[in-house]
């Protein structure tokens, strides 16, 4: 049956229908049905679509540009900071190359505690290997530590 079809046939069709032997009206309901089908069809699409993600891009002002094209005056509210909202682009890229910035001193920090793990773990093993060797070729088991890490 289609959400559009109407005329004295359909009417009878739908005003003969049974349900446990009452008669039911169906036509309302049908329009009703129809009608959210189409809402929905129409609105799920525009919900699921994606934000930019600033990883896939080059810099922060190409982010926020792209953010901007693809959200409209939902940008402006959502960054803007003064009465006009003319200040959120400057806002997007600023807090955007921040982030950046943080996730890439996190990584480097990441880095440097892994470098740092594998010297100690090689300077305990070479203390606990032969310790005398160990006190004359390093003043104390930080050096040690100092000198395997600017090896790696």
């Amino acid at each position: 049956m289609s959400c559009f079809v109407s005329g004295p046939l359909t009417e009878q069709l739908l005003l003969s229908a049974q349900v446990f032997g009452q008669p039911v009206i169906v036509r309302g309901m049908t329009k009703i049905l129809c009608i959210t089908g189409i809402i929905a069809a129409t609105l799920v699409p525009a919900a699921f679509a994606a934000d930019p993600v600033p990883a896939d891009f080059k810099n922060a002002a190409k982010y926020c540009q792209a953010v901007r094209t693809a959200n409209g005056d939902a940008f402006k509210t959502r960054w803007g900071t003064n009465e006009n909202k003319k200040n959120a682009f400057g806002k997007c890229v600023s807090a955007t190359a921040k982030a950046k910035a943080a996730k890439r001193e996190d990584a480097e920090k990441k880095d440097d505690d892994a470098t740092e793990a594998k010297a100690t773990a090689d300077c305990k093993r070479q203390q606990t290997a032969d310790a005398p060797k160990f006190a004359q070729e390093h003043k104390n088991f930080g050096q040690c530590v100092k000198a395997g890490k600017a090896k790696d």
